[in-house]
């Protein structure tokens, strides 16, 4: 009797840092050019409703990678480590006979963010090709499994897509993992080669009517929508490079004939503001702020389809995961959601919990305060944690969020109803939605908060008597 034993799935996640829903052609946008993207779209499953359940790199990745909300993996602001014992899709993907690797950026081990990452705060991945935080694309570095440092002046994403290359050729005949973390089209947004740049430099660029004539920069700079207009340029041709390392990896993969055998994943950790609103980058429960791309495709077992499900970032481990037939040994915030994956009409989320629990960089800056909100598909509510500051917008009526309804009385039930919402996800999660300052005091981060301050414009905090 022959018994044909059934290979489990390699999953390829690529995710890029600061990559915004509509500025991907398969959502509808004509200026930006995504060729390779649109083609790995059209062969799977596309979101329109993918949420960065707190959108910031440091607890945005954590939860990509551990199906958990940030309280609970405890990387809760950048630069705040996450607890490195925290049971990982590499972890269970190990167990189940597959090579891990993680190629890029990490961003999950504190400070200094120029430093080595032992093996034992990887999380599992036992290929190794990353740093913990760097934004310098044309003059960048990485270690090696061995904490051995490179440095390179290759573009940083198409480096990494040649390292990625290397690892799929290498573990092609056994199942693997690889997540490739790109850099871009985080800020700043002019270090991208320059045959790039060119691609946009008589293109019109449609700015979305949000965009007021100032808007407030990171630095507290004022800038006015030409600046604005210039960094869209660079972000186009950030997202345009990166289109072009989706097809060398697609490509790759097609040459192996590994397309059916492998799950390939885009998405990113968050959106960029880019002056809509007055503000720039993220940590804002604005639509473009927490709106990502999302594409699932695998040959001969995804649809060709489009989805206006609600799915969290936070699903995701948890729902590939199911797909390859492996599962966390514990209970995660994350939902399994797989069956959009696979089934046209299966359900996703009602509602997904969105948060910041503590401003960092250019919030803290501006004054920003924490804040927790409810997402679902057809409204955005949030609020601080003092109430002083409350949105309620109508996103299927009001897509550019321009209209606030939380004062209007006419709203007054849906403002309860999703409050409602919005306590049974903070009752679930365990989130006391303290002023950040008490957060990170009562939450036991202090130590880590303080030794953070030493690299950034920090307040120091001590412990309460």
């Amino acid at each position: 009797m022959n018994i044909t034993k059934v290979r489990k799935p390699n999953l390829l996640f690529v995710f890029s840092d600061q990559h915004r829903f509509y500025d991907i052609g398969y959502s509808g946008n004509r200026e930006v050019s995504t060729p390779n993207l649109d083609n790995l779209a059209s062969n799977g499953v596309t979101f329109s409703n993918c949420i960065s359940n707190s959108p910031l790199c440091v607890p945005a990745r954590g939860s990509l990678l551990t199906g958990l909300l940030p309280l609970n993996h405890k990387a809760i602001t950048n630069d705040l480590p996450i607890v490195p014992e925290t049971e990982s899709i590499a972890n269970v993907l190990n167990e189940h006979g597959y090579k891990s690797g993680y190629i890029g950026k990490w961003h999950l081990d504190g400070v200094p963010r120029d430093k080595a990452i032992p093996p034992e705060r990887r999380l599992g991945f036992n290929q190794w090709k990353a740093y913990n935080c760097n934004h310098n694309y044309m003059n960048n570095f990485y270690y090696d499994k061995e904490s051995m440092r490179f440095d390179s002046k290759i573009y940083e994403p198409e480096l990494q897509t040649d390292l990625a290359m290397d690892f799929i050729e290498k573990e092609r005949n056994d199942p693997w993992c690889l997540f490739v973390s790109w850099g871009p089209p985080h800020d700043p947004y002019m270090q991208v080669p320059e045959k790039y740049l060119e691609q946009y430099e008589n293109k019109t660029i449609t700015l979305r009517p949000n965009v007021p004539e100032k808007i407030m920069d990171k630095t507290n700079k004022y800038l006015d929508c030409n600046q604005i207009e210039k960094n869209m340029r660079g972000y186009y041709a950030h997202i345009s490079a990166l289109d072009e390392q989706m097809g060398r990896l697609s490509k790759k993969l097609s040459d192996l004939n590994l397309l059916e055998d492998t799950i390939i994943v885009y998405t990113s950790d968050h959106g960029d503001m880019l002056g809509s609103h007055g503000f720039t980058n993220k940590q804002l429960p604005y639509d473009e702020a927490v709106r990502v791309p999302l594409i699932v495709s695998w040959k001969g077992k995804t649809p060709k389809s489009s989805s206006n499900e609600m799915i969290g970032l936070v699903d995701l481990p948890v729902s590939l995961l199911e797909l390859t037939g492996c599962g966390f040994g514990s209970a995660r915030d994350g939902m399994d959601l797989h069956n959009l994956f696979l089934k046209k009409g299966a359900e996703g989320r009602k509602e997904c919990f969105i948060m910041d629990i503590v401003p960092c960089h250019q919030a803290a800056d501006r004054g920003g305060e924490e804040w927790r909100g409810i997402r679902t598909k057809k409204y955005t509510y949030a609020r601080d944690a003092a109430f002083k500051n409350v949105m309620l917008f109508d996103d299927e009526n009001d897509p550019y969020q321009l209209r606030n309804l939380a004062s209007d009385g006419k709203f007054k039930n849906l403002r309860e109803e999703l409050e409602t919402c919005l306590q049974k996800e903070l009752a679930s999660s365990k989130d006391s939605f303290l002023p950040w300052p008490e957060m990170i005091i009562k939450g036991g981060y202090l130590t880590d908060w303080n030794k953070s301050q030493r690299f950034f414009n920090r307040p120091v905090l001590s412990q309460e008597k």
